[in-house]
């Protein structure tokens, strides 16, 4: 794992605090292993992500391949060692076996065959980056019997997961709330799991607060899982949400991130800590007046490490 250069543990640290708080407090535990998804910054290009979150303080970037250029890539790579910046939490423009609902955001094509082409496509093209991990998600079973949906997603994450293990990376399932989206048919915590050892090794758990923060039992169950969880993406949660994309950033919603991150920590997670969140501007149907996406980016950034820092000092 790189973590932050001498440069980065300056004075101008980023996030509004006292240096001597952020070196004593953190350094040695989530300060090093923040990371921030480029879907988090929609309309900035992959070199302007790698210099905002460097500026951040912040030691990892996770890739969205929407942000890659073809023919490019070999320039890219060395933008990203140049930066020190670690590739973390990364995303393929071709993440599911199965459609997803709505196909708008990441569209692909409907059968499952041309979809695992795809997704080793994208797996041998964010690979290139040496990633920590790269997210899957199964996709909608809404056109299939839930047992057939279920052997296809199966079969198909087997054999993406042996190509990502092959190429030296690995990658994490992320379950779904579907909240004005059907992006995968895991509901919960315990049956992702259940999912993954259908699967066998080399693929985990990616934990997105957004997705499982008011899950029945999710404090022990976060502890008890914490190995399997191959990283985590914060957040917060408005009550009520006004739309699939609305989620806030951590400590202005409801969620008890303290205790998240507690259970996380007692249950052994060292990963990553991947800031990701979707207001929407008006891109996707629903124009926020406070949308998050109309503050400036480095603001942004620097407003989601502090909450995110914040709530680790509390964690319980």
């Amino acid at each position: 794992m790189i973590g932050p250069s001498n440069e980065l543990l300056g004075a101008d640290n980023g996030f509004g605090l006292p240096q001597d708080i952020i070196v004593k407090d953190h350094a040695m535990s989530v300060r090093q292993r923040l990371s921030v998804c480029e879907l988090s910054l929609p309309d900035t290009s992959f070199e302007q992500d790698l210099d905002l979150i460097r500026a951040s303080g912040a030691t990892g970037i996770a890739i969205s391949e929407f942000k890659l250029r073809d023919g490019e890539e070999e320039q890219q790579i060395a933008a990203l060692k140049e930066s020190g910046l670690a590739a973390t939490i990364c995303i393929p423009a071709n993440t599911s076996p199965l459609p997803l609902r709505p196909d708008s955001i990441f569209p692909g094509p409907a059968d499952p065959d041309l979809r695992l082409e795809a997704m080793l496509g994208s797996i041998r093209r964010i690979a290139m980056f040496e990633p920590d991990c790269i997210l899957t998600v199964t996709g909608s079973n809404s056109d299939y019997d839930a047992a057939d949906a279920r052997k296809i997603a199966v079969e198909a994450l087997r054999e993406a997961t042996a190509l990502a293990v092959s190429l030296g990376t690995r990658l994490a399932l992320e379950t779904n709330r579907n909240e004005g989206l059907d992006f995968s048919f895991l509901r919960s915590l315990p049956e992702t799991i259940d999912f993954l050892d259908e699967i066998g090794p080399g693929i985990g758990l990616l934990y997105d607060f957004y997705h499982l923060w008011d899950e029945d039992n999710i404090i022990p169950d976060t502890e008890r899982f914490a190995s399997r969880i191959f990283g985590v993406q914060y957040n917060d949660w408005r009550e009520p949400p006004r739309s699939f994309a609305d989620r806030l950033l951590p400590g202005d919603g409801i969620m008890d991130i303290p205790a998240l991150l507690g259970a996380l920590e007692r249950g052994g997670y060292t990963g990553w800590y991947d800031f990701e969140i979707f207001s929407d501007d008006g891109r996707w149907g629903t124009e926020l007046p406070d949308s998050l996406w109309k503050i400036p980016y480095d603001r942004l950034i620097e407003r989601a490490h502090a909450g995110l820092l914040k709530a680790w000092d509390l964690r319980i």
